[in-house]
């Protein structure tokens, strides 16, 4: 295509305001998902770091740390305090013990903005005491709840022994952060801005590579059919009579369901639905071709049928068959999300946005109603762009409509 006769087209093209707005949302959707990973807030792929304190949070929600429970043994010996961690498990906050003087000793936890449930500590010499404690009725243990400081200190009215062992216990509140979950949070903890981000990144990639995949397979097929005609033209469009017979839908739920999920499968499934369309496009276009004045001097000059059918049939074929792609694009992608939907797509741990609609059908009636609404409205926003633009290019290629 020249340059004056590309401008001609973007011209024609950009007469029509939704043509230029679908375009434009395409193209945001499509740098959506190549940088998904740092557009993001968090990656949902990533389930360590995950929790269940997260689940189906509202928008605007503020993550929450989870409490953690600290357990220390402080050992004093003849003055000497040495802490020991008495759990393996890593925490955020530590505890520390030091001396206050005779008969005194501070017990405190860091970092001290901690907000704590409750401080214990056991195993307590006979006449020490806690100040603000409660002391069980029967064990040696004494107890702060909510405590209003970060360090207690136990005091005696006799002399403490040279030696002895305390068990310290500290329990934290959960802890708010800074991170803020936009769109809320599904049934499992994900941010649903993330989860929607890489779920059209999922989309994008399966509606490009599988009708991508059809239109050469499709084209290819139509292209042999219309040149070779005879039996081979008439088994290859009974098998496309077959396949467009059939509902696309019936049949992703019986390949997926014989080859198992995942998106290799769901691609392949696709491919299998949309081949036809491309197929029967191609053949229709190439038999009209065939009985030109151009093809009749390529066979005069002795050109293969393959270069004859890819040189010059196939140029002036491929402006029908772009705005197929462009149309199969939607399909492919409403086709994803609706197997997704019904659970045949894509596992649990890929956020599609099929997958997010359907975890969040069962909680749409419990006022909890952004895990299905949000990934909805960006499918129908999506499938709608990329059907308005293919709407457009196939008015601009029809010679009926060409003023």
């Amino acid at each position: 295509m020249s340059i004056a006769s590309f401008q001609d087209f973007a011209r024609r093209f950009a007469e029509s305001r939704s043509a230029v707005i679908s375009l434009t949302v395409s193209l945001v959707f499509v740098f959506c998902a190549i940088f998904a990973p740092l557009l993001a807030p968090t990656d949902p792929y990533d389930l360590t770091h995950l929790q269940l304190s997260d689940a189906l949070k509202p928008t605007g929600s503020k993550r929450m740390l989870p409490g953690e429970e600290v357990r220390v043994n402080i050992r004093v010996n003849n003055g000497a305090i040495t802490v020991q961690p008495a759990s393996p498990t890593k925490t955020r906050l530590s505890l520390a013990a030091s001396s206050c003087g005779p008969n005194c000793l501070t017990v405190s936890v860091e970092p001290t903005a901690a907000r704590l449930g409750s401080l214990q500590v056991r195993n307590l010499p006979n006449g020490a005491t806690i100040e603000g404690a409660k002391k069980h009725p029967i064990q040696p243990w004494w107890t702060i709840d909510d405590p209003k400081s970060s360090e207690v200190r136990i005091t005696s009215a006799t002399s403490l022994p040279a030696s002895f062992t305390l068990l310290a216990i500290a329990k934290s509140l959960d802890q708010e952060t800074d991170f803020v979950f936009r769109l809320g949070t599904d049934n499992f903890g994900r941010d649903m801005l993330s989860a929607i981000l890489y779920g059209i990144r999922i989309s994008v990639v399966v509606g490009l590579v599988a009708a991508g995949a059809a239109m050469v397979l499709g084209t290819a097929l139509g292209l042999f059919a219309a040149w070779r005609r005879g039996v081979t033209d008439a088994i290859i469009m009974r098998a496309v009579d077959f396949m467009l017979g059939l509902p696309a839908l019936l049949i992703g739920l019986a390949i997926l369901a014989i080859l198992g999920n995942g998106v290799s499968k769901v691609v392949l499934a696709i491919v299998i639905v949309q081949w036809s369309y491309y197929a029967r496009t191609a053949r229709s276009f190439a038999m009209s071709e065939l009985g030109k004045e151009y093809v009749e001097a390529a066979r005069c000059l002795r050109l293969s049928p393959v270069r004859i059918m890819l040189r010059h049939v196939l140029p002036n074929c491929m402006p029908q068959i772009i705005v197929l792609f462009t149309l199969n694009i939607a399909a492919a992608i409403s086709m994803e999300s609706s197997l997704s939907f019904l659970g045949v797509g894509l596992p649990l741990t890929r956020p599609s946005l099929g997958m997010l609609i359907a975890s969040g059908y069962e909680f749409i009636f419990s006022q909890k109603y952004w895990i299905s609404i949000y990934p909805g409205v960006v499918l129908l926003v999506m499938i709608v762009a990329m059907n308005l633009l293919g709407d457009r290019l196939r008015d601009l290629n029809n010679p009926r409509l060409d003023r």
